[in-house]
Order: structure tokens, then sequence, then C-alpha cells
């Protein structure tokens, strides 16, 4: 069952607290790995699951890795895991490499934020650009850029007021002084710890889980080259950012999407999409046409990942899919037949996450070449806490 599509990558959500990523190819055997602690919580803190291992992980056309300590730091590995550099910043999910080497990653940090009755801490998330030796370049806020449209404005301010309505609050006055550092307002993971402790998490209503660089203008002109695409889960939202003009192109998703992951543009000026369908309780692939916002290709793969997750289309125009709370990741044509499916399950040394990874995504062709040696130890230890098998075949990964 060999799909020819070359090299995946993910990174077992049970890894910590010696996180590692692997490389497969479609036999379901690992071919290379990076391992490295760099930035992990200590063990004696307890950290809760969103703060250990790696929250995604990216391979460059270089052969280098890009991983996300969440809400620490970001690190650069080279194909042996040796440290090229490390970012120190509150980075999350999900990350984005520019043409110029540049590096997208998604940030987040508090903010008060007016709402109907008062203010209300907010976790503000951001599209921060870094230079391609890590050096901060520009950061961009979310909640700045989407509150120039008046219904986006009405749509956060429900959801703080929904919060408020139900005995979940953060306010000012009251956290201020956990939160405020010699600085102004703090960063990090200890602070977003504190805020999402809160009952309801009621400060994480911009909980953004996907962003992508958009290297090709719409055919009809609603985004240009440059603008990035993003997805907000708890607000069921899918928008078009302009982070130089810091400006809204496009949105879509309240009342059609549930909690949604990894949104795609297609060539032909479509949006791909990984509907988890949390109200529903089952998940399906979208395919949605921004012009006329209709629902142009629909399909129900039978399971239901409430959490993390994805889709995207491969060269030859199959759908890969990531069950991420099943631990498995399947291929299958646009009528709906399945040409391939791995499993996934890790070893884990401490407490389960309740997904086995974020999602797998595809090696750059360009990297393939730079894979395989001076991985050893860490291919040693991925070895001998992953179990991969393709679902017909049981091939194990060796």
């Amino acid at each position: 069952m060999s799909l020819g599509h070359g090299l995946f990558v993910f990174s077992p959500s049970a890894s910590y607290p010696q996180p590692f990523a692997a490389v497969i190819d479609d036999r379901a055997r690992i071919v290379h790995a990076w391992s490295s602690p760099v930035g992990q919580p200590a063990i004696e803190t307890s950290p809760p699951s969103y703060l250990r291992g790696w929250n995604h992980v990216e391979v460059a056309p270089d052969g280098s890795l890009f991983a996300i300590v969440p809400l620490h730091t970001l690190l650069k590995l080279a194909p042996d895991s040796t440290l090229t550099w490390r970012a120190d910043l509150p980075a999350h999910h999900d990350l984005a490499l520019g043409l110029h080497g540049e590096i997208y990653v998604l940030t987040e940090e508090p903010r008060p934020v007016p709402c109907t009755s008062g203010s209300h801490v907010l976790l503000d998330n951001s599209v921060t650009v870094l230079n391609p030796d890590g050096r901060l370049r520009d950061a961009h806020s979310l909640y700045e850029i989407l509150t120039t449209d008046p219904d986006l404005t009405t749509l956060i301010t429900s959801a703080i007021d929904q919060h408020r309505d139900a005995g979940r609050t953060a306010e000012p006055a009251v956290l201020a002084p956990r939160l405020e550092g010699t600085n102004g307002w703090r960063r990090g993971r200890d602070i977003s710890r504190l805020l999402r402790s809160r009952p309801g998490s009621p400060s994480d209503i911009l909980h953004t889980n996907t962003l992508e660089i958009l290297n090709h203008a719409h055919p009809a002109g609603l985004w240009a080259a440059g603008d990035v695409l993003v997805s907000l889960r708890d607000l069921d939202l899918i928008a078009v950012l302009d982070l130089r003009a810091r400006a809204l192109r496009w949105w879509w998703g309240p009342g059609e999407l549930s909690g949604q992951h990894q949104p795609s543009a297609q060539p032909g000026g479509t949006i791909l999409v990984f509907d988890n369908g949390r109200r529903a309780g089952r998940s399906r692939i979208l395919e949605i046409e921004p012009v006329t916002r209709t629902v142009v290709w629909q399909y129900e793969p039978g399971l239901f990942c409430e959490m993390a997750g994805g889709c995207e289309r491969l060269a030859d125009g199959t759908v890969l899919i990531s069950d991420a709370q099943a631990g498995r990741a399947l291929v299958v044509e646009r009528d709906g037949r399945e040409r391939w499916q791995v499993r996934i399950s890790t070893r884990s040394t401490g407490a389960r996450s309740r997904a086995e990874f974020y999602r797998l995504s595809v090696v750059p062709a360009a990297a393939a070449d730079r894979l395989g040696t001076g991985d050893r130890p860490a291919r040693a230890l991925t070895r001998s806490r992953v179990r991969c098998q393709l679902a017909q075949t049981i091939r194990s990964a060796p």
C-alpha cells in the first residue's frame, strides 16, 4: 500500500520530558528523528499536558526542525538535533516558514480589553515574525486586527459576556497584581497557566490553532500573496489577515464550523478545513468557496476528533487527515476511498495527553536528502517509544 508521497513528520504528545519528533515514510518506517529537552518545564512543577513536550513541529527545506516548546520558546534544531538557536517567546500551536527564511509563529500574552460591563483580561494572540536567525522582527495582534470589523467585535464581546454571565470572569483589577511585572504585563507559560486555571478558561477566547502564509493571491482578489490564514477554535472562525495593513480581508465559520483546525488555501482559491465537529460529535472535511461562502465539497470520514487534528491536500489531489486523538492518519481520494492509513502509539513515561499527536505533516521534498544521518541517539529513543503500523499490512516501524 505504497503512496509515493514521500515523508511525514509528527511529534508525540506523550514525549515529555525528553520530547522528540519522528519522520516516517509511507511504509510506516521511522527514517529520521530529533530530540531535545531544551526549555521543558521542570517535572516538580507538575506541568499540565498543554505545557509539556513540543506543541507542533515543522521541517525546513534544509532538514532543520522547528519545534514549539509551548508558551516558552521556539527551537531550531539541526538534522542531528544540535541546537541552532532558540527564541524565548510565548509560542504555541503553529508556525509557518516564509519564502525568504523568516519564521511566522503564533504567540500569546495577556491584555485588558473592554467588554459590555467593564473590562476583561484576554489572552491576546499574535502572529510574531522572526528573522532567519531567530531575532524578533515584528508582532501583529489578532485582537487589534479582528476588532476592526464590527461583526467580529460583537462576536468577541459576546463570548466575553457569556463567560461573565456564567460567573467565569477575568477582571484586570483582580488579576493585575499577579500579572504585572516591572515592565508591565508579563508573558509566558506561568501567566498563561494561571489564566487557564480559572474555571472555564475565560481568558482563552481567541485560542488560535493554525497559521498559514498565503503564497498566492486569490483569483478574485479576496487576498494578496503574503497575507495569512488563521483559525480561532473557540470562535469557530477562520480568517485571512493582511499583516502589513493590519486589516481583515475575509472571514467565515461561526454557525458552520465547530472547533476547527488547519484551514489551508487551495490553488484554485478555495479553502480546505478540518471541522472537528465538537457540537455534532463527528468530524468532517470541508472545502469552502470564499466568494460565495458556500461548501463545495464535504467528506465525513466516520471519526470524531474533538481536539487537535487537521487535513492537508497532497500534490496528487488526495487529502491527508490527522485523527490525532485516535493516533492515526489516513489519505483519502476525493470520492472518499481510503488510500492509506497509519496508526501511531506512544509508550508514555508520565501522564498521557488527550491526543496522541497534534497533527501529521508532509516533509518538504527538498529536505529528504538531508535526513537519515547523524540522528542515531534521537532515532533510538524514538524507536523505543513509538509504534507505527500500517492499517492493512500491520507493518511496524523497525
